[in-house]
């Protein structure tokens, strides 16, 4: 189940702390981009490489784009200031606001992508909340509770943490996660060593195409909702180049309802395969589940930041103004011709 050169090499958590040395050591060195260059860089995963279609979004500037395996080589950038502007998920965010490291985020990118799968030997139905409930009460009043792979400290592991008590499950002491990467989850469905997943596509995809297990639920029925990646700056940049700054959200404005065409699909499919491996069926089955979006819902980074304080990932319970320090609506809403309550403030 491994694919090479498509998903984050790190754990978003591991990323994060790459991240916050990075920013300690390199941010307000000065040591910023070309100021008439605006340099794009993604990781190698499918909702990223839409970012990759960016350039052709902002005629008349000098845009080039950069991915990486490693988020680790991403972040030295974009905190060096040799990336202008970088694409994360939504819990690297949230782990930076809670060490107040000098981040912001300016556009919403692509959500979903999320699938929650289960074994084919627990029998169940898509959707069938109250036989999973059953069937995970049978399994820990047997001394055996039902084990759920999931990457811990990913958008997928907060979703389903928030999730599970929703349908009358507590994810800590009625099931068992088990921390294991997404292209790990194949096999240890496959060799039984867990009950369910909850792995990103395409690796969903992949899992289901192989029989490994079989599509249950999408983990959305919850407050974080499916935010998945957003489009971040540091503070530095955007203090000495905000008309690039302006330029980058006029070019998301462009970008997301572009990738709901037709045409904008087959570019990004076509980019897809240009930087990985990833079998076309996969792709195919994991495209209609991604869902372009730059509205960045304050509510919705609230509940994730709940969650992650919940889980222990961070390490104090952060206020909706630390939250709001590290994400700011002006760009955006001066692109869109959108106030920032309708692009997520306040919501």
């Amino acid at each position: 189940m491994r694919r090479k050169q498509f998903t984050r090499t790190l754990s978003t958590m591991t990323a994060a702390v790459a991240l916050s040395a990075a920013l300690l050591t390199a941010c307000g060195s000065g040591d910023s981009a070309a100021s008439d260059e605006i340099v794009v860089a993604s990781p190698q995963c499918a909702h990223c490489l839409a970012m990759s279609l960016l350039p052709d979004q902002m005629p008349g500037q000098k845009v080039t784009y950069q991915n990486f395996t490693k988020l680790t080589d991403l972040s030295t950038g974009l905190a060096s200031g040799r990336i202008s502007v970088g694409q994360i998920d939504y819990t690297a965010l949230v782990s930076l606001a809670s060490k107040g490291l000098p981040i912001v985020a300016i556009s919403g990118q692509v959500n979903g992508g999320s699938d929650f799968v289960t074994s084919p030997a627990l029998h169940l139905a898509e959707n069938d909340w109250p036989a999973f409930v059953t069937a995970a009460r049978k399994a820990k009043s047997e001394g055996q509770p039902l084990k759920i792979a999931s990457q811990f400290g990913t958008v997928q592991d907060i979703e389903l943490r928030l999730e599970l008590p929703a349908k009358g499950i507590d994810p800590n002491t009625d099931v068992e996660m088990t921390n294991v990467p997404y292209e790990g989850m194949g096999q240890a469905l496959s060799n039984g060593s867990v009950d369910a997943a909850i792995p990103a596509q395409p690796f969903a995809a992949e899992i289901i195409d192989k029989k490994f297990a079989q599509h249950f639920a999408y983990p959305y029925d919850q407050p974080a909702g499916d935010l998945t990646n957003v489009v971040v700056v540091s503070k530095t940049y955007l203090t000495e180049h905000p008309d690039k700054v302006k330029e980058i959200a006029k070019g998301m404005s462009k970008l997301v309802p572009y990738l709901k065409t037709t045409a904008g699909q087959q570019a990004w499919v076509a980019a897809i395969k240009k930087y990985t491996n990833v079998p076309d069926a996969a792709i195919s089955a994991a495209m209609p589940q991604l869902s372009p979006d730059y509205d960045m819902p304050m509510s919705q980074i609230e509940a994730i930041a709940n969650a992650m304080y919940a889980q222990k990932l961070i390490p104090e319970s952060l206020t909706a103004a630390q939250l709001r320090d590290h994400v700011d609506y002006t760009p955006l809403s001066e692109a869109t011709g959108s106030s920032p309550a309708e692009l997520g403030d306040n919501q």
